[in-house]
């Protein structure tokens, strides 16, 4: 049947709601009963030969391949259950030939599939009662149904397997800074430090439980989309036919295939119609195969009486019975043979970057982490706030921090996890993405190859005009009707001259259809019952032909009274014009048109993309009459006519006569034929002028003829061997011209919109249509569609003077030697002219699509190529990305592609690349903010320990940090909405860095100083007012220790006296103040005293006259009667006069027995200040990182996009909340090593973020917006 775009004809399919699509069952799509169809035959189409170009695509290096379609780490888990068999198989045959033939060999002796196999050899009669299927034309019974199922299981293709919960659980340990820290919480243990070893424990905990939900969603989402683009399989069962998932298909099921179905399972055939399948996933072998009834080769495997799952239908139609199904299926068993030899590199481009970076800055951080533990290990680096705790802890601790900091390990989830949900969001807006890596790829396309028909245009026609042409006694004439009203599929209307067609006119015309009335009787209507003049009987009979040639497509009310067509796109327009007429069923279900001219199926001429025409022949109820056209001739009587309908370029060189009119009768005038042999030249002359005429107003022009056909000639067109035969034997007998139709399918609602929008973003739009040129140009200029985009200057260096000087439209024989068909492509550098030359190519053939598409792929684009057809699966794969039809597109088509239209609307291509390009802008982001921040850690610890102050964070804090404080506001950025210059910016390369120098140098790099910087000076501004110093030997000159032994004979450094400078800002008091530890003999144990001396007191003993009186007092007491007899085997009073234990004093196991100093493992002042420092600094790096996910998301000022993104708030608002609760909560501050803070503490910590944000604002975005102003760097 005429397809659209020169491509196989397809179905008109309901369109599904979008709102209902991620849930939608496919299980019961469409129910009609059988009867209903006996007369509607499947669309039957000859399929030109593309799997060579297949075969050669898939071995080519540009072929992105199984490889690129799963996942590493994450992904591969996550695709664990959608490994699709035909993908494994197609996969280890490009990469070990040996491998697959062994594989075959193997599985061929376990599963024979020759012609002595039980089921190719066994009758059908055998076969049907193994399965209990009892009649074949009803199918099986629901009881059956249900117990084949038990029997034999689901119909699923599936060599993966969804991983439980609980592995997804564990897998989240593999990863390198996790096992770092399991490592340190054993040494934690080792050390007996427990609580430290628990909580490290108990954030991995935390951290794996988060990733395997998001994981676990992540896959749930992807089996939502898996189940979208599930292929469906036509069954019958209980005598009715219906559209079922494929997965539901059971042995014994009666299965209806027709050009364009996958295989769902492996099938016994019992009725063919030239069916042809391509099995070349199977047998490597590049020739589709044609399938017979009977084994045509009883020792060759792969049996021409049997169809195999995954394999597709590219010609014709037949009836199985399905004998296997699931992995028992020869491609099943094949796939489990190879399965591990499939397995191989599973990176995505995206993720091969990211693993670049992450090993680039893996590698620098491990060389700095080596040289900054043995820096601490040579300087015997003993961390203040970790008093008495063991040096090698210490210095653990401080290498997991580190590691922790240094490696971007959430960055693969994060990314993968980015991109399942951006497919999901693009499924709700109509774009299933089927493959992954899809996502991203979709951010840089640079062309858009696409269909006009159902794409660009609504795919609803109309037909508005007919033509027709007689030869009357004043000459050849041709005359122009106009259906009306034209309002879709609704066939009230009438024909009409157009100067009848007043305003008035149209107006009553329309009321009147839309009251549901009657045109029989309508005055002016060409039509009307019981006008008989030359034109009603002539536009008749060129509507009759069109109408019984159309028997596949019906036109009916729904549900909702709503007219809608069922069948070929291109020809409900055509039923609906015909009832128009008064001809066919629609209005009258008493008509008995197609009973009154019987088809004969079997002489049938499919359409193709070849051919471009559709040819039935049917019985005329009347010897030489046809309708109202007498087709008498001397010596001959015909019984037969051939009703033809196709492209007027492919049909008008081989018509050869045309209608003759006199009076009141329309004849044929055979005298034509045999004194010309063909048409005259002037009517020639009229019928272009007519066909140009037509389509430069955007009309899909048809060519109507017939061919009238003698018993002999019906019995030589039985004769033919197949399709092709009886069309040369029909172009071989007199043709006659009937008339043309030409149909409007208006653009689509906002395709004009989506153009501009492709222009402004550098997105070059070809079209590339099966129309004739003036049609398709008359279309591209409606919507907007130019060469804008293409170097439209001529190149010196090409030679091409025989092409059009438009620069806009060329008909693709131009892309052939000799300008035809029949001959080879021009060579490269031609090619690539034209397609960077020509935005719309006419006459498409399918390799042509191929050819143009691999033209663009070679000059350095990436290329997007939408199909629907059997034949487009070629140019799919050669594409970048493969764009599938979800309503009007085949199974083939829709496993070719990397994305389905779930609508076939071109802006939904558009708004895929808006979304894709924002997903990569988005991981862009993140990606920015972790590495940023990272890299910032790295560097203010890298610093600190280099000028020997305290570590701004710790360990904990660190794991706080990156899994708990960066965790929210990175998810919450892999949700922000698009930027404003989203299209207005030029395709990124394929091959650019995920952090491109720009980002370097304007993002990363500036942030990462500005954060070092605050956090450092946070830290040293921290201390000093804490402390009084700065460095950690001032920290440590603050203690006097004494080194006692205990009763084990080990040493410990105890201390006995600690003197510690605060700054105060209160109420009460604004300065500083000196705070003391002592030992107080009196109530025998160390005290804290805080503010023991006003000002900072640098030489303080027990006599000074700053000492607060309350010490003073137990001293002077002390002074006086010297320390009592009992003590002082124990103590001494140290040359400043304090309390100072005896170095022969040995530490008790009790440690309130130890008199003069601390016990092991107490704070001392010093200690507890600088965890009140180490506090404010962890509170900037907290904000600092905050604050930078705000200042990441644009390169405008953050304030104007502040509240785009509400969940920024949240995530952010999370993060806070946390920090400031585990600087309050007392359990929980104990182990994070944090104490509460003063109000102005809070403030200053804050002030400094505060201050990294205006430093990002103000200069390195100024230098950015100012460079890209002046087209210094690329935006």
């Amino acid at each position: 049947m005429v397809d659209k775009d020169g491509e196989p004809t397809e179905e008109i399919s309901t369109k599904l709601s979008s709102e209902s699509k991620l849930e939608h069952d496919f299980s019961t799509l469409v129910i009609v009963p059988n009867s209903e169809l006996q007369d509607v035959p499947a669309t039957r189409t000859s399929s030109i030969n593309i799997t060579k170009q297949l075969s050669k695509i898939i071995s080519s290096p540009s072929y992105p391949g199984f490889a690129d379609a799963i996942e590493m780490d994450v992904v591969q888990r996550l695709s664990k259950s959608h490994v699709n068999p035909g993908d494994v198989i197609e996969l280890v045959r490009l990469k070990d030939e040996g491998k697959f033939q062994e594989a075959i060999s193997f599985v061929e002796e376990t599963q024979p599939t020759s012609g002595k196999s039980h089921f190719a050899f066994a009758p059908v009669e055998q076969i049907m009662q193994q399965f209990g299927l009892e009649d074949i034309t009803q199918g099986l019974t629901s009881s059956q149904v249900a117990l084949n199922s038990e029997l034999y299981g689901k119909n699923i293709l599936d060599v993966g397997h969804k991983d439980p919960i609980w592995k997804i659980y564990l897998n989240q340990f593999c990863s390198v800074v996790i096992l770092l820290l399991f490592a340190a919480a054993i040494a934690s243990f080792a050390l007996k430090n427990i609580v430290e070893g628990t909580f490290i424990l108990l954030i991995m905990n935390i951290n794996a439980a988060l990733a395997t939900y998001m994981e676990n969603s992540a896959a749930n989402v992807l089996d939502k989309l898996a189940e979208m683009s599930s292929p469906c399989c036509t069954v019958i069962r209980e005598g009715v036919t219906t559209l079922l998932d494929s997965k539901e298909v059971v042995p014994g099921d009666v299965v209806m295939l027709k050009t364009g179905d996958t295989v769902a399972a492996d099938m016994r055939v019992f009725d063919v119609m030239e069916m042809r399948v391509n099995e070349a996933l199977l047998t490597g072998e590049s020739e589709d195969v044609k399938k017979t009834l009977e084994a045509a080769d009883l020792e060759s495997p792969f049996s021409s009486n049997l169809c195999f799952a995954s394999t597709s239908v590219t010609a014709g139609s037949g009836r199985a019975i399905v004998v296997n199904t699931g992995m028992n299926t020869q491609v099943g068993k094949i796939a489990k043979q190879l399965k591990k030899a499939s397995e191989g590199s599973k990176l995505t481009p995206l993720q091969r970057g990211l693993n670049r970076l992450g090993g680039v800055i893996g590698i620098i951080s491990a060389l700095v982490l080596v040289t900054i533990v043995i820096v601490a290990v040579v300087t015997g680096f003993d961390d203040p706030t970790r008093p008495n705790s063991n040096k090698v802890l210490s210095i653990v601790l401080l290498a997991v921090g580190f590691a922790a900091s240094s490696i971007p390990e959430g960055l693969p989830m994060v990314v993968t996890i980015s991109l399942s949900i951006g497919a999901k969001d693009m499924a709700k807006k109509n774009a299933n993405i089927r493959k992954l890596p899809a996502v991203e790829t979709l951010g840089c396309c640079s062309i858009v190859c696409s269909d006009k028909t159902g794409t660009l245009t609504e795919g609803k026609m109309t037909a508005t005009t007919i033509v027709t042409l007689r030869h009357e006694n004043s000459g050849a004439t041709a005359k122009r009707h106009l259906f009306y009203p034209t309002l879709g599929f609704n066939p009230l209307g009438g024909v009409f001259e157009p100067k009848d067609l007043t305003e008035d006119l149209k107006t009553s015309l329309t009321l009147h259809a839309k009251n549901s009335q009657s045109f029989q009787n309508v005055d002016k209507n060409v039509c009307a019952e019981g006008v008989d003049s030359l034109n009603s009987k002539h536009i008749k009979t060129c509507m009759l032909t069109a109408y019984i040639n159309s028997y596949g497509t019906r036109v009916e009310t729904d549900k909702n009274g709503k007219w809608v067509a069922a069948g070929n796109m291109t020809e409900s327009p055509l039923v609906v014009a015909a009832t128009k007429c008064g001809i066919g069923n629609v209005l009258d279900s008493n008509d008995d048109t197609h009973d009154l001219y019987q088809r004969i199926d079997t002489l049938e001429i499919p359409f193709s993309s070849v051919r471009k025409l559709m040819c039935t022949v049917h019985k005329l109820p009347e010897e030489n009459l046809y309708a109202k056209l007498n087709l008498s001739r001397a010596g001959s009587t015909f019984t037969h006519i051939a009703a033809i309908k196709g492209a007027p370029d492919m049909l008008m060189p081989v018509c050869s006569l045309v209608v003759n009119g006199s009076d009141d009768n329309l004849f044929i005038d055979w005298s034509d034929q045999i004194t010309k042999g063909k048409i005259p030249e002037e009517s020639l002359k009229i019928m272009s002028e007519e066909n140009e005429s037509l389509s430069s107003q955007a009309l899909r022009v048809l060519l109507l003829a017939i061919c009238p056909l003698t018993d002999s000639d019906v019995e030589s067109l039985s004769n033919c061997e197949d399709a092709d035969g009886r069309l040369a034997l029909i172009k071989a007998l007199p043709m006659v011209f009937l008339g043309f139709i030409g149909s409007i399918d208006p653009p689509r609602h906002g395709v004009k919109d989506a153009i501009e929008t492709c222009k402004r973003a550098g997105v070059r739009v070809i079209m590339i249509t099966g129309d004739q040129k003036a049609t398709a140009s008359a279309v591209a200029r409606d919507i907007g569609l130019s060469n804008t985009h293409a170097n439209s200057s001529r190149d010196s260096t090409v030679k091409m003077s025989h092409l059009p000087d438009d620069g806009f439209a060329i008909e693709c024989n131009a892309l052939h030697i000799s300008h035809s068909h029949l001959n080879g492509y021009l060579p490269e550098e031609q090619l690539d002219y034209m397609t960077r030359t020509y935005s719309v190519f006419c006459r498409a053939q399918p390799e042509d699509k191929v050819a143009i598409v691999e033209s663009l792929k070679r000059q350095g684009y990436l290329t997007a190529m939408t199909g629907d057809g059997v034949n487009d699966a070629a140019a799919l794969k050669t594409a970048d990305i493969g764009i599938a039809m979800g309503i009007n597109g085949t199974d083939v088509a829709k496993g070719a592609s990397e994305m389905v239209l779930l609508d076939d609307n071109f802006c939904t291509i558009v708004n895929s690349i808006e979304s894709g390009r924002t997903i990569y802008a988005n991981i862009q982001k993140f990606v920015s903010f972790l590495l940023g921040t990272n890299i910032g850690e790295i560097l203010y610890l890298t610093i600190s320990i280099l000028i020997s102050t305290l570590p701004p964070v710790e360990a904990l804090q660190i794991l706080f940090l990156n899994f708990m404080t960066d965790g929210c506001p990175a998810v919450a950025l892999s949700r922000e909405p698009p930027d404003d210059d989203t299209m207005s910016k030029k395709p990124r390369l394929p091959k650019q860095p995920i952090m491109t120098k720009t980002w370097w140098i304007y993002g990363n790099l500036p942030h990462t100083v500005f954060e070092a910087g605050a956090v450092i000076c946070s830290i040293l501004l921290a201390l000093y007012w804490c402390t009084g110093v700065c460095t950690l030997s001032g920290l440590h000159d603050q203690c006097k220790h004494i080194i006692l032994k205990d009763h084990e004979n080990v040493e410990h450094n105890l201390v006995y006296f600690c003197k510690s400078y605060e700054y105060r800002l209160t109420r009460e008091y604004k300065g500083w103040v000196t705070n003391i530890n002592y030992y107080d003999l009196t109530d025998l144990k160390m005290k804290t005293f805080l503010g023991a001396a006003l000002g900072k007191v640098e030489k303080l003993t027990p006599s000074s006259p700053e000492l607060h009186p309350d010490i003073k007092k137990s001293f002077e007491a002390l002074k006086k009667s010297g320390i009592p007899e009992k003590f002082r085997k124990f103590v001494e009073l140290d040359q400043d006069g304090w309390v100072k234990p005896l170095k022969t004093q040995t530490i008790p196991s009790n440690p309130d027995q130890l008199y003069g100093a601390a016990p092991p493992g107490f704070y001392d002042i010093t200690g507890r200040k600088t965890i009140q420092a180490r506090t404010i600094s962890f509170i900037t790096a907290v904000w600092c990182e905050m604050l930078r996910a705000y200042t990441v998301r644009s390169w405008d000022y953050f304030f104007k996009v502040f509240n785009r993104n509400p969940w920024m708030h949240v995530a952010c608002s999370v993060s806070a909340t946390a920090t400031f609760a585990i600087t309050i909560i007392p359990k929980i501050s104990t182990i994070m090593h944090t104490v509460s803070l003063t109000w102005w503490q809070y403030l200053f910590a804050v002030a400094l973020a505060l201050l990294t944000m205006v430093l990002d604002e103000c200069i390195p975005k100024v230098i950015y917006r100012k460079m890209i102003k002046h087209n210094k760097i690329d935006n």
